[in-house]
């Protein structure tokens, strides 16, 4: 397992005013209870809420899934395969921390649903589909697929989990195409099949092969992305 999976979730200080612990343990249960109900297919109750590492974090399973809340990111639940995924990597101990959304479908360019699903977290976005698995999308490379429609975009959906070499480059393979991303160089974008122009890169480092299938108001957006501009770790 790539070390950037197994690293431990970063403890954030508690604001001085923060609700003493038995208060914050009513808020999640009083939470967790009403995303169950906005949730019925979750199914019934596995046993008591569990508490999550060593702060005041939340967890109860049920038939169907589990509903996890923390201060920061309130109730989400997760089910199927990217759950599993997600417990694989050591769930809220892992890079991707707590979910940030709720579990919800993936799409094609038109809007249809296509077999799988997703869910956001704190240190990135897991994507699943009955062929390609479940794939973690994270860092840059993931800002960058986002400004391009996410799975609906020209790039479709990711193929293996984003990689960071020990320089900091960050990259990923999708459907259509490839991102890469370092603070030195900027935004890579490669689409299999777009009409390459001479090979050079804009000011922003946005690769030229990008230029034959992206529409000019993404160009901008992906121009926005100088190398001086990093996500926040």
């Amino acid at each position: 397992m790539a070390e950037w999976m197994s690293a431990p979730l970063r403890a954030e200080r508690a604001p001085s005013d923060a609700p003493p612990p038995a208060d914050l343990f009513l808020v999640a249960v009083a939470a967790i209870g009403a995303k169950r109900i906005e949730h019925d297919w979750l199914g019934d109750a596995l046993g008591r809420h569990d508490r999550l590492g060593d702060g005041q974090q939340y967890r109860r399973r049920f038939t169907a899934g589990d509903v996890c809340w923390s201060s920061r990111t309130g109730a989400h639940e997760v089910h199927g395969p990217v759950a599993a995924r997600w417990a694989s990597l050591g769930a809220e101990a892992s890079v991707l921390g707590f979910p940030t959304t709720d579990s919800g479908p993936v799409r094609r360019p038109d809007g249809t649903e296509r077999p799988g699903g997703h869910a956001h977290f704190e240190g990135g976005s897991l994507y699943w589909t009955p062929e390609l698995g479940s794939i973690v999308v994270r860092g840059m490379v993931r800002d960058i697929w986002a400004l391009l429609g996410w799975e609906r975009g020209a790039l479709g959906m990711p193929v293996d989990d984003t990689t960071i070499d020990d320089d900091g480059v960050q990259s990923a393979r999708f459907e259509h195409g490839r991102i890469v991303w370092s603070s030195a160089g900027g935004a890579g974008v490669e689409i299999i099949g777009a009409e390459a122009s001479d090979g050079a890169s804009d000011a922003a480092g946005v690769a030229a092969a990008a230029t034959g299938a992206l529409d000019p108001a993404t160009e901008r957006r992906l121009g926005r992305l100088t190398p001086a501009f990093a996500p926040n770790d």
